[in-house]
């Protein structure tokens, strides 16, 4: 405890203003900008600058000889610091122009568009690329350290940074450290960061060697991790665990990682300065417990920081998070500004001295600039906040959350073009639990080295603060507007920082104060019930929605009040969920998924959140290999059976008891099944539905319908598989050409096991079924019962389920993404001929006059992107359906699109008008 002189003297020190020593800051930037010119500009450019910065320290050397001569202390201070600046930009530009005109002098270079044999060292571990695909093998990024490279006898030894594009498994599991060899094609760098070459790679690497001791003993720390959060906790929060304490993303589901995006708490998913900040003080707590002297509390600091970083990942980004993690511990250990902020620069210069290319980086930034609003921000405003009556915890942690928000926004407006509105309510909610969360991760990895039940005991206790993470995270994301779209761009960035610079300015004086909070309380009134709330939304007796979920199709067939027939499910989760959530949208008695693509498919996990589902419907043969594969691998595990399936979120929506309509063939009644054809009913696959019960109903029995995680039924194809015996599907198809999907990554696959977890059934579809849904009647028009000899993913399109239904509003005719071929074969089946068509594969080119004429519809809905890059719609198909007099919405143009009315009276009610930002209504066929 302090005695009263010491108390005395804390409460001098702490009420005294602190003075900031800024004298290191212009140097800092002046490395930075030198380092920014050299890298992206080019070596000459760093070279002139180098050059130039000289010459301005020489004349700043004649004023600080002046300034001495004539006792000028301030001309003086500001010669030395110039001088610093002057002789540190160039000496960094030089290195920079340096390092540059090594990258482009590189023999890889003249091998730009051919295949070359490389030998590379991994430098860190591969990251998904989040580009969507439509089917094919997830892609990887691979960074690497280039160690030889050359093609037949003739090969080149030479070094460098390159980055790996590839394809599959094999690249997946590599560990840094790990010497691969591989044939790929070189290309040019995608981004000026010091980067060689791009290497398209064309195989599976082949591996030469192990890595080394210290990258196996993090790769086993890692993975022991990983294997302790799988059994100790729930799916989504055993994916976030090793992200928040190692930045282990590989288990993390797309959808916890959007909605962190959209919560502004994306950052605590990678290593950053957090990370070693709360480690760091958790362990000066213990040694100050301890009674440890001064010199054994900062050799155990730097044996943490060290072992964390060897664990982490000892790349430049991770050294870059401890550096700033340990400034921040001396922010906040010491209380003092003035010594923080000329650590921080100190910590920029060396940073930028050992690797230049965190000078444009993104991550480096943005760790920088929030290092920096914790050192100068912060403390002020939380000594305002306190001043007004707030206690000291939430007022610094509000302050820390505020701050970190406002210096780092303009940057990522340039970035992203997108701002969190909730980032900061987010941070501070889950501050309190984000240090707790680390540490008991952290215990959790450590015991795990040595005894693994233990282990996940330890994290077991990470439970409650994961489920109030997850939560906020969750229900932050879930607020109408919680991101907001601006322009993004460097200009939009600068606008962005004065912006933020005038209003922190302004939050200075009272009177500014209280005029922002009238302006700010006046737009939300304002705004918020007309952008946000959307009253009146959905329409009554609205019949058809199609989704704004971006590039890829999510439509729903309203079927009842709380129930419609879900027709594709988008590329994300969180948008088809939001769509179906404003519908008020509770119970789903089919999910149609026409083919097994991603933009049709990987949002099924957020149509089934929070709703019950009767069966999910797919073309024949598209999930068979995907049951057989996850059945199979329940039944291995049969001694040990997983309570969910390996880096699956949990779904909370379920399957019904039987609710579900009658199916049957065309010209075959519920009443007289035995004019039926052998087999009439959708095929239900083994291994997910169980058999389907000897009637015309679809047979969706609670009895029937075992989970993906229990043992195959005997007999089906995941059981031949587990056995080792036969193909996984009919000797027809090859597993190699289902989908093109990895194992890893397989969307379909996916579906298979989000269906399993919900105990929801999975059925076939082919042309010939009839279902009936209250007084909606469907009629599956193509593809054909048999299952095609290949499944390959570049052939998916043209297996697309085409559906026509019969509703109040009319005939409404769904395509998938039928293409030019397909689309002949519909047409030449019989009478296409409907009121409202879901137009193809987006409105691409791929879609033909001939089969529009066909169909003849009033109405033409076009689910594509806004801005995407595929040129969807067509121009030649719009001008196709406006010669046939046809109305067209779409959701690039218009957002949700709703179809209410009759077939006399057609109408489309839209989320946004055109070029506007309210809603927009229209009667088909006339003005609106």
């Amino acid at each position: 405890m302090l005695d009263r002189g010491e108390t005395t003297q804390a409460g001098a020190e702490e009420s005294e203003p602190q003075v900031l020593d800024m004298r290191l800051v212009p140097a800092a930037l002046g490395c930075w900008v030198a380092t920014i010119v050299a890298v992206t500009v080019g070596w000459v450019a760093g070279l002139v600058l180098a050059v130039v910065a000289v010459v301005v320290a020489i004349g700043l050397w004649v004023v600080l000889l002046w300034a001495m001569a004539h006792r000028r202390e301030r001309w003086r201070v500001v010669a030395v610091a110039g001088l610093a600046t002057m002789l540190l930009g160039a000496g960094f530009g030089a290195a920079g122009a340096w390092r540059e005109h090594h990258v482009q002098a590189h023999p890889l270079r003249e091998s730009f568009g051919r295949s070359v044999n490389v030998v590379a060292v991994v430098s860190d571990d591969a990251k998904p690329m989040r580009a969507g695909t439509f089917g094919g093998q997830r892609r990887w990024i691979v960074r690497a350290e280039l160690r030889e490279f050359g093609k037949g006898p003739a090969w080149t030894q030479a070094g460098g940074s390159v980055v790996v594009l590839a394809e599959g498994a094999g690249w997946a599991g590599l560990s840094p450290g790990q010497v691969v060899r591989f044939r790929a094609q070189a290309s040019e760098p995608n981004r000026a960061d010091l980067t060689i070459a791009t290497l398209q790679a064309a195989e599976t690497p082949e591996l030469i060697g192990v890595p080394p001791w210290w990258q196996q003993l993090a790769a086993s720390v890692r993975g022991n991790l990983v294997e302790a959060s799988a059994e100790a906790l729930p799916p989504a929060a055993a994916g976030l665990l090793p992200a928040l304490v190692v930045g282990d993303t590989a288990s993390l589901s797309g959808e916890v990682r959007e909605a962190f995006e959209i919560a502004g708490l994306q950052h605590l998913c990678v290593v950053s300065g957090a990370n070693f900040t709360i480690l760091l003080t958790a362990l000066l707590a213990l040694t100050r417990l301890l009674t440890a002297g001064p010199r054994a509390s900062a050799a155990a600091a730097a044996g943490v920081v060290v072992l964390f970083v060897v664990i982490a990942r000892p790349d430049p980004s991770v050294l870059r998070a401890a550096v700033m993690g340990s400034v921040t511990v001396l922010a906040l250990l010491t209380g003092r500004r003035k010594q923080a902020l000329p650590a921080l620069c100190a910590a920029v210069i060396g940073l930028l001295a050992v690797a230049p290319q965190l000078a444009v980086s993104a991550g480096f930034a943005l760790s920088v600039l929030a290092t920096a609003g914790l050192i100068l921000l912060a403390p002020s405003w939380a000594d305002w906040l306190r001043a007004r009556g707030w206690w000291r915890a939430p007022a610094e942690i509000v302050a820390v959350a505020a701050a970190a928000f406002v210096v780092t926004v303009p940057l990522m407006v340039a970035l992203s073009g997108r701002v969190s509105l909730v980032a900061i309510v987010a941070n501070a909610l889950v501050a309190p639990v984000v240090g707790l969360i680390t540490v008991i991760g952290a215990v959790g990895a450590v015991v795990a080295c040595v005894w693994g039940d233990a282990a996940v005991w330890v994290l077991w206790c990470a439970r409650p603060p994961m489920w109030w993470l997850l939560g906020v995270a969750d229900r932050a994301a879930a607020v109408p507007g919680a991101t907001v779209t601006v322009p993004g761009g460097a200009v939009a960035g600068l606008v962005a920082t004065a912006i933020v610079i005038v209003v922190v300015a302004g939050l200075r004086w009272s009177h500014t104060r209280r005029l922002l909070a009238v302006v700010a309380l006046g737009v939300s009134i304002v705004l918020l019930p007309v952008r946000f709330l959307q009253p009146g939304w959905p329409p009554s007796g609205w019949v058809l929605a199609m989704c704004d979920i971006g590039q890829g199709d999510g439509l729903a067939l309203s079927v009842a009040p709380g129930a419609a027939i879900v027709i594709d499910v988008g590329p994300d989760p969180r948008p088809i969920r939001a769509c179906l959530d404003r519908l008020d949208i509770t119970h789903i008695p089919l999910l149609v998924l026409t083919h097994p693509h991603a933009d049709h498919i990987n949002g099924l996990a957020g149509a089934l959140r929070g709703r019950t589902v009767d069966a999910i419907a797919t073309a024949p043969g598209e999930l068979r290999t995907a049951i057989a594969r996850t059945c199979a691998a329940a039944t291995r595990n049969v001694g040990e059976p997983p309570t969910r399936l390996p880096h699956q979120p949990e779904v909370s929506g379920s399957r019904r008891q039987p609710t579900a309509p009658q199916i049957h063939p065309v010209g075959v009644t519920p009443s007289d099944p035995r004019q039926a054809d052998p087999d009439p009913r959708p095929t239900d696959i083994g291994g997910i539905a169980g058999p389907v019960q000897p009637a015309t109903t679809a047979g969706w029995s609670a009895s029937s319908a075992p989970s993906v995680g229990d043992k195959c039924p005997s007999g089906t194809p995941g059981e031949m598989m587990a056995r080792g015996e036969g193909r996984p599907v009919g000797q027809a198809v090859t597993q190699g050409d289902s989908h093109g999907h990895g194992e890893d990554a397989n969307g379909a696959e996916r579906v298979a096991e989000l269906a399993g977890a919900a105990g929801i059934p999975l059925m076939e579809l082919f042309a010939g079924h009839e279902m009936v849904f209250g007084t909606v009647e469907l009629r599956v028009l193509a593809p054909s019962r048999e299952v095609p000899t290949s499944l390959a993913a570049d052939e998916a399109n043209d297996r697309s389920l085409v559906v026509r239904a019969r509703t109040s509003a009319g005939t409404i005719l769904f395509t998938g993404d039928i293409e030019a071929e397909a689309q002949g074969r519909v047409a030449r089946g019989g009478d296409i001929r409907a009121d409202i068509l879901k137009v193809p594969h987006h409105g691409s080119r791929t879609t033909t006059p001939e089969f529009l004429r066909a169909v003849g519809p009033r109405l033409a809905l076009v689910s594509a992107g806004k801005g995407n890059t595929f040129g969807h719609p067509h121009p030649t198909v719009t001008q196709a359906l406006a010669t046939l007099g046809t109305t067209v919405a779409r959701t690039d143009l218009d957002g949700d699109v709703l179809v209410v009315g009759t077939a006399a009276d057609l109408r489309t009610v839209t989320s946004r008008r055109r070029g506007a930002t309210s809603r927009g209504c229209r009667r088909v066929g006339g003005r609106p």
